[in-house]
């Protein structure tokens, strides 16, 4: 009866014994784990298991998250086939031009006479551009049409003009003439008579050959 006893301890130290190795064998040791991370073919870490709690890698997907929010930057070094244009071009009025090969050219010159009675203005033109033009006084041709240097004017005003008095006070001439004037877009030949001062439309009609009042722009006028 004790031997059966002893035979049966036995046997069951055995099967505890076997299965005690066998939970053993199923653990991985502490220095080892699952990979935190894999990556795909072109090399880009996906995020996988931590080794201690089995949640997300915190770390690569902070890094994703860094790389796909970095700045692109553009290379700009290259020139372009249509350069920017700068907002705020240099104006140049009055362009250089090549000398005549056919001879000097022939200026015309204002025809000799007392200014008319009456001026009525037209776009671009004003009180003291008409006073240079005509050669006489600003304060008299104002004082004779009830005007102040403050006072208002427009397109189709009718000046009275000074018959007999003082000329213009200082220069006449704004821009130094004879010259070159490249057109702009808006420019009449009244406007570029008081561009000058003392230049006439009908002078620049005439030194231009010009038999309507239409300014094709980029064009150059020759200003006597």
């Amino acid at each position: 009866m004790n031997f059966k006893r002893l035979l049966r301890s036995l046997v069951l130290l055995l099967l505890i014994g076997s299965f005690m190795i066998g939970l053993t064998s199923c653990k991985l040791p502490a220095s080892k784990g699952p990979q935190s991370t894999s990556e795909t073919d072109d090399g880009f870490p996906v995020p996988g298991e931590t080794q201690q709690n089995g949640g997300i890698d915190v770390g690569a997907f902070a890094t994703q998250t860094a790389q796909a929010n970095l700045p692109v930057v553009v290379d700009t070094s290259s020139p372009s086939e249509n350069p920017p244009v700068s907002p705020n071009p240099e104006a140049t009025s009055v362009p250089s031009a090549p000398e005549p090969t056919s001879g000097p050219i022939t200026y015309v010159t204002a025809t000799p006479g007392g200014p008319p009675s009456s001026y009525t203005l037209e776009q671009g033109e004003y009180p003291f551009c008409i006073a240079r033009r005509f050669d006489v006084s600003i304060a008299e041709l104002l004082t004779l049409n009830g005007l102040t240097a403050d006072s208002f004017f427009y397109a189709g005003q009718v000046l009275q003009i000074p018959q007999a008095g003082s000329p213009f006070d200082g220069a006449r001439s704004l821009h130094e003439h004879p010259t070159f004037y490249k057109i702009q877009s808006g420019d009449t030949l009244n406007s570029i008579a008081c561009y000058f001062g003392d230049v006439s439309p009908d002078m620049l009609a005439l030194q231009n050959n010009l038999t309507s009042n239409d300014l094709p722009v980029g064009e150059v006028l020759t200003i006597p």
